[in-house]
């Protein structure tokens, strides 16, 4: 499916028409900050739970004498870690398989495997066998929470029975909970039996909210944590999945004025592209007329031609000297060389052969916590 997605997108444009500019957009592949060609058949373990200490009962800190008066209990549970880690498998699961990217061994097989280390089969022969390239096994290594509650004074107004009004000083109470997590995914290779690539995910956040003095307990705070896990998603993309990226550039404006290519600036701007490049490129020809040239060149790369439009290019830059022409061949220099690496990873090809070395278990139990 992402080899369909990356041809598809070689081939697509886009225009987007803002003011008096139109704007051409060029779709690209982003290569992954992992090359993850080789590892395209990924086993990938349930998350590991935080194991670590965080109070699970006694009372909340208060922040003045009012608040103080009750006993409030923190909201952790004993089962949030499980609970959490539970969480963050099932959307990594979902964000791993919504790529298309990968084959997936799913956790119940891969953790069963892992487990089988623990009576001396060689964990990463029996990967292989299944024809499995890596292994991915996500921990939770830092959970964190602090909470407190807090009063605020309000004024309660009554009337006596002779009309006259009266005031008092009640009380509200507050209560804030700050969440921290940190979340490490480590990829381990199964023909070295070494670690590959490990990536780390941190976030903090917090909610406030009233609450009655006389309810024992805080809400569980297994709501901020779920929060922090789905915000990863985009990092856990970007570090392990090529993705379909856009470079948005505008036309070069008809400077200097040449009236016989304005038409082709209606034509792309009206979506015939492809009528546009033409007479650009025609133009170019012609006149030697800067725009035309440069244009040409941008919608060449749109329909994915990057070298016949860095040709063009060089051409533009050897006649001309334009800041706006150079700046246009660097960039899509380098979109070039970012869609040639995506497609690379894509393929397998870039992917360096695989190194026979073993450690044996030692890697997967470290990794593990075991």
């Amino acid at each position: 499916m992402i080899r369909k997605t990356a041809i598809a997108a070689a081939v697509a444009l886009v225009l987007l028409v803002t003011g008096c500019s139109t704007m051409i957009s060029i779709p690209y592949m982003q290569p992954s900050a992992v090359d993850m060609g080789g590892y395209r058949n990924l086993a990938v373990a349930s998350v590991v739970p935080y194991n670590g200490y965080v109070p699970s009962s006694g009372w909340v800190r208060t922040a003045d004498p009012y608040a103080a008066r009750y006993h409030v209990y923190g909201g952790f549970r004993s089962t949030t870690s499980s609970v959490i880690a539970s969480y963050a498998t099932d959307h990594l699961m979902s964000t791993l398989s919504g790529s298309g990217f990968f084959n997936i061994l799913p956790p119940a097989r891969t953790d069963a495997i892992l487990d089988s280390g623990r009576y001396g089969l060689d964990i990463s022969s029996e990967f292989r066998a299944l024809g499995y390239d890596a292994v991915m096994i996500p921990r939770i290594g830092v959970m964190s929470i602090d909470e407190y509650i807090y009063s605020e004074p309000v004024t309660e107004w009554w009337v006596d029975s002779e009309g006259y009004r009266h005031s008092y000083i009640d009380y509200e109470y507050y209560y804030v909970q700050t969440a921290s997590i940190e979340y490490t995914i480590t990829l381990i290779d199964t023909e070295s039996g070494h670690i590959v690539a490990q990536r780390t995910f941190s976030d903090k956040t917090s909610r406030d909210g009233s609450f009655d003095p006389f309810w024992s307990r805080l809400d569980d705070p297994a709501v901020l944590f779920r929060r922090m896990i789905s915000s990863f998603d985009m990092g856990i993309i970007t570090q392990f999945v090529p993705t379909q990226r856009v470079y948005n550039v505008s036309l070069m404006a008809n400077k200097p004025k040449n009236e016989a290519i304005e038409y082709a600036y209606d034509i792309a701007k009206d979506g015939d592209t492809e009528g546009a490049e033409a007479a650009f490129q025609e133009e170019w020809g012609a006149s030697g007329h800067l725009p035309s040239g440069y244009n040409a060149a941008l919608l060449m790369a749109a329909t994915g031609d990057f070298d016949a439009a860095l040709s063009l290019l060089e051409e533009v830059n050897a006649a001309y000297s334009s800041d706006e022409a150079r700046r246009l061949y660097r960039d899509l220099q380098t979109v070039k060389a970012r869609n040639e690496e995506a497609l690379a990873q894509i393929s397998g090809e870039s992917s360096a052969s695989h190194v026979a070395y073993d450690d044996g278990n030692s890697v997967y139990d470290a990794v593990l916590g075991r």
